[in-house]
């Protein structure tokens, strides 16, 4: 009697261990199919979930998601943020150390969207990257920017995973979709 409830408890066992297996294989296939679809829309210099493409203009980018609440830079790059139908910055061609600072006209160019992985409904952590689109062009610590990067070549565009701790794990924080030209 003992042996059968013995066997009856390993088997129960066996099945629920089998069952877990199977929801994170589930899982794990899941999330890299979400980020292999980021890969995806960013060969076509878009962000994931976004209809804009970099190279559009300035006034493109307010038709489709609004005015921003503010215009910024972040080392002369200036940006635009708090678009009330997008969560994403988006970034463009003009220096605001050079130019007049922090001001975009209708027709200056999109190179840069910037999403939080909230706004993109993923959880991930750099190995979760490295494990869906293999190992990155860069990858590596920036002091200044007091962040974790990982940077992947697509040709015409530069894809980024930026994560904020120096450990494992490294939960990614930023997507950033980057015109390379």
């Amino acid at each position: 009697m003992a042996i059968r409830g013995f066997l009856l408890i390993a088997l129960m066992w066996v099945l629920i261990g089998c069952n877990t297996q199977t929801v994170k294989e589930h899982y794990d296939n899941s999330k890299s199919q979400s980020i292999a679809a980021i890969k995806e829309a960013a060969i076509k210099g878009q962000m994931k979930g976004m209809e804009i493409p970099l190279n559009s203009t300035y006034s493109k980018v307010v038709e489709l998601y609004g005015e921003p609440e503010g215009i910024s830079n972040e080392e002369c790059w200036t940006y635009s943020f708090g678009h009330s139908k997008s969560k994403a910055d988006f970034y463009f061609s003009h220096d605001s150390c050079a130019e007049d600072q922090n001001i975009l006209k209708p027709e200056t160019m999109l190179n840069k969207i910037s999403a939080s992985v909230e706004s993109l409904q993923i959880q991930m952590t750099a190995e979760d990257v490295k494990l869906a689109l293999g190992k990155p062009l860069k990858e590596y610590w920036n002091e200044a920017y007091d962040g974790y990067y990982l940077i992947y070549d697509l040709d015409q565009y530069h894809l980024v995973f930026v994560a904020k701790e120096k450990t494992d794990p490294k939960n990614i924080s930023r997507v950033q979709v980057i015109s390379t030209g």
